[in-house]
C-alpha cells in the first residue's frame, strides 16, 4: 500500500515547520525602526520595567518580540507565493496535475483565501504555513513525477526506489532549491540534517516511494521559512 498524497503532506507540513524554526533563528533581519504601539492610548505606564522616555517626558513601551519580527522580517503575498514556487520547482501553476493528484491551479485556488495578503510577518500562522504547504506539494507532485522537469531541476536524481542515502538526498534538495551557500543564509548543514532525519522517518514507513519522499521533502523545503519569509 502507496503512502497516501495526505500522509505525505503531514510530513512535509512537520518539515515545513521545522525548517521555519531553522531559518528564522539564523536569517540577519533587516535593519529598520522598530514602531512600539506601546498601550491602547499609545503612552506607556511611567514607572513599569524596560520603559524608555520619550521627548515629551512621558515613557513608552519596549517592543514586544512579536513587534521586534513584525519590523524585521516580512512575507510573500498570494501572489509572490505562486511565483516563487513556480521558479523554485520549474512548475507552471496551470500544469496539470500528476496521476492521481491535484492540479496546482485547483490547490491555489482553494488556498486563495488563507494565503497572506500583504507581507506583514505578524499576520504569519498555522493556517497560512499549512496553506502554503499544502500548495507546494501540489508543485512538488507535478516535480516528482515529470522525468524532464526533474532532471532540469536534479539532473542525474532517480526516484526510481527510495533513498538508498538520506543524508545525501537531502543536501541534493536542499543545495538544490536553496542555490550556491552564502553568508546571509547562514550554514544549511541543521537544514540538511533536518531534511535527512524527514527522509529517514518516511523510508520506515511501509508503503514508501522515491516519489513521494521527494514530493513531501520537497514541499517542506520549498514552504520553509528560507523563502516565504525575508
Amino acid at each position: 500500500m502507496v503512502i497516501s498524497r495526505k500522509s505525505l503532506t503531514i510530513f512535509g507540513l512537520a518539515l515545513s515547520a521545522a525548517l521555519f524554526a531553522n531559518g528564522c533563528s539564523t536569517k540577519k533581519p533587516n535593519k529598520g525602526p522598530v514602531v512600539s504601539t506601546g498601550t491602547e492610548d499609545g503612552v506607556g505606564e511611567p514607572g513599569t520595567p524596560g520603559d524608555e522616555p520619550g521627548t515629551d517626558g512621558t515613557t513608552s513601551k519596549k517592543p514586544s518580540k512579536v513587534e521586534e519580527l513584525a519590523s524585521a522580517y516580512g512575507i510573500l503575498n498570494f501572489r509572490q507565493v505562486a511565483a516563487t514556487l513556480n521558479a523554485l520547482t520549474g512548475v507552471q501553476l496551470n500544469a496539470p496535475a500528476a496521476a492521481g493528484g491535484i492540479a496546482p491551479q485547483a490547490e491555489y485556488t482553494r488556498a486563495l483565501s488563507a494565503l497572506p495578503t500583504d507581507h506583514s510577518a505578524a499576520a504569519i500562522s498555522a493556517g497560512k504555513v499549512a496553506s502554503l504547504t499544502k500548495l507546494a506539494s501540489t508543485y512538488c507532485d507535478v516535480l516528482a513525477n515529470n522525468a524532464q522537469l526533474l532532471g532540469a531541476k536534479f539532473p542525474g536524481l532517480t526516484l526510481a526506489a527510495v533513498p538508498a542515502d538520506s543524508a545525501a538526498f537531502a543536501k541534493t534538495l536542499v543545495d538544490g532549491f536553496y542555490g550556491p551557500e552564502t553568508a546571509l543564509q547562514g550554514p544549511r548543514a541543521a537544514d540538511i540534517a533536518t531534511v535527512a532525519a524527514t527522509v529517514d522517518a518516511l523510508k520506515g514507513i511501509t508503503g514508501a516511494t522515491g516519489p513521494g519522499i521527494f514530493m513531501a521533502t520537497c514541499a517542506g523545503i520549498v514552504a520553509s521559512g528560507e523563502f516565504f519569509v525575508y
